[in-house]
């Protein structure tokens, strides 16, 4: 038997003693495309400073990102809808975003996008 298959009969030994502990064990089966990769090290810089309302319209702005960039177009009634957030507290959420540098806004109101920091989020592929 090779190095290769005696190394992999073991992973897959301590995988079974794992989860016939009740332990899930995750295993790349096929491609994941419907996830957003968070960077744990700047979030935290920002995480004591940020209110909940602006982690709630930065994870809707998340959400609407596509592989190839960053940048959303989204309403601010889309933002509220996906929100449940009033339009006064959206704008304050926004305006905070802009302030840690975790958006960036482009574009006039009407048609307003946002540009989210790829320092902080990207979509998962």
């Amino acid at each position: 038997m090779t190095k290769d298959k005696i190394e992999s009969k073991r992973i897959k030994e301590a995988i079974e003693i794992l989860e016939n502990s009740g332990l899930n064990v995750y295993r790349h089966r096929r491609k994941e495309r419907l996830f957003v990769k968070l960077y744990i090290e700047p979030l935290a810089t920002i995480l004591p400073k940020i209110s909940g309302s602006a982690l709630k319209v930065f994870h809707a702005l998340g959400s609407r990102m596509t592989y190839e960039d960053t940048i959303v177009e989204m309403s601010q009634p889309e933002i509220q809808e996906a929100t449940n957030l009033s339009e006064p507290t959206v704008r304050e959420a926004l305006d905070e975003l802009e302030e840690l540098k975790v958006i960036s806004r482009i574009g006039p109101n009407v048609k307003r996008k946002y540009v989210l920091s790829q320092m902080f989020v990207k979509k998962g592929k």
